[in-house]
């Protein structure tokens, strides 16, 4: 037998050796480590689970996963603790993949307190949520969005419903208008009335000094008559001498009342002494002033387009309304005519005008979809491309538009939906009309 015989065959027989090796042993490192200690935890599923997965705490290898069974229909998972680990009694341990689709392992969260995990104890277990929940939730959340959207479609059903909402609208932008207009009209004459009120209180301040003194004169003269036609005058002098008693109380209290005035106590004293009433007055006008521009600033628009398929040969009609609370935030809402299915659909989408670009994501014909906008040529050329229908057997729906805008209210536009599906592609073109 020839030497490069032999020396093939041995290397054979060394790689098939090694690769038997590999195949019962599969990690080396399991050679090479020694023993640790069992802990044992309780899931409420291990699906994805298998032995030799790896135990993980803080994101370093602790551990393997040694044995699976049910216990009382649970999943016990016993794991080996790699000797000298020590895990608090109050660690919890989950289940945890690398990447939304990537393999299970168990991730053990450290504890805070102060004892330590002995062989064969059990710790406490926290089972995530899975995909399939997630998307029974999401199912449920859609459930209650289609209810919004029937209540939304019955509500706006009529034209009558249409077109009072329009005219509320309408009221609202003309009120808000009317609003700013008379607070900049009379903005001056307000001002002008609080410093002629101020003026008013001084000079009513000062006359009601004069008549104080006036009385002062009346009173003395008067008690010189009296002194003067004592016997004469007998019982209509004590009477007249009554009355004089209570001027003079009268006149004390009008004094002591100017006195707080001038002191500033009381309310009408705050109004005349207060110097900064005139600085709040010009304040409320200006929140006011703010006030109404913000509620002017919201807008409305509403639009009809009606698209024709050509392939289907059926007409496709979307009545939109949208919301613009800021120059950059809007919401959107859509009522879609299905003729392949002959219903109606829902949108409800939140956006944000970021320059040229709008991104917007929310309810799309009844189903979770995003889009995005691009804005060219002054707003008056929009592309478009939306997907949805993330649920679909094949693949999710994609549609591309262009929309170009003859005048403000009048606008045409065409497309490719359903893109990505060969047999499902459709060129659709459509005209629409806005308010």
């Amino acid at each position: 037998m020839k030497r490069e015989i032999k020396v093939g065959m041995f290397f054979g027989i060394a790689l098939l050796i090694l690769a038997t090796i590999i195949f019962i042993v599969g990690d080396f490192s399991l050679l090479f480590r020694g023993e640790g200690y069992p802990l044992y935890a309780d899931f409420e599923t291990a699906a994805g689970l298998e032995k030799k997965t790896v135990v993980k705490m803080a994101g370093v290898k602790v551990g393997l996963v040694k044995e699976i069974r049910l216990k009382d229909f649970r999943a016990e998972v016993m794991f080996d603790i790699e000797k000298g680990i020590k895990i608090h009694k109050d660690s919890t341990a989950t289940l945890s993949s690398l990447g939304l689709l990537g393999e299970k392992y168990i991730e053990i969260i450290p504890g805070e307190g102060p004892e330590i995990c002995q062989p064969g104890d059990t710790i406490q277990s926290l089972t995530p949520v899975s995909i399939d929940q997630m998307g029974s939730l999401l199912m449920s959340v859609g459930e209650d969005i289609s209810e919004v959207g029937k209540a939304l479609k019955e509500m706006l059903g009529g034209e009558e419903p249409k077109m009072n909402f329009k005219e509320i609208l309408q009221n609202l932008s003309t009120l808000t208008g009317d609003l700013k207009e008379l607070t900049q009209e009379n903005k001056g004459t307000l001002s002008a009335g609080i410093q002629s009120s101020t003026q008013a209180i001084q000079k009513f301040d000062r006359r009601v000094e004069d008549i104080a003194e006036n009385l002062n004169e009346l009173i003395l003269a008067i008690r010189d008559m009296v002194e003067e036609n004592r016997g004469n005058i007998g019982d209509s002098t004590e009477k007249l001498k009554m009355v004089i008693e209570e001027a003079e109380a009268a006149l004390q209290q009008l004094n002591e009342a100017l006195g707080k005035v001038n002191r500033g106590e009381g309310t009408l004293g705050k109004l005349i002494q207060d110097p900064e009433l005139y600085d709040r007055a010009e304040k409320t006008l200006g929140e006011v002033e703010r006030a109404t521009q913000r509620a002017s600033s919201v807008r409305a628009q509403a639009g009809l387009h009606f698209d024709y398929y050509e392939k289907s040969e059926l007409f496709k009609g979307t009545l939109s309304f949208a919301l613009w609370p800021t120059s950059d935030t809007y919401l959107l809402g859509q009522i879609v005519h299905d003729p392949w299915e002959e219903r109606f659909t829902y949108s409800l989408l939140g956006g944000i005008r970021l320059g040229a670009f709008s991104p917007r994501a929310g309810i799309l014909e009844s189903e979770l979809g995003i889009g995005l906008d691009w804005y060219a040529w002054q707003d008056r050329l929009r592309f478009s491309l939306e997907t949805y229908d993330f649920n679909r057997e094949s693949q999710p729906r994609f549609r591309f538009s262009t929309s170009f805008y003859a005048t403000k209210f009048f606008y045409i536009l065409f497309g490719l939906d359903d893109f990505s599906v060969s047999d499902k592609r459709e060129l659709f073109f459509g005209l629409g009309v806005g308010l």
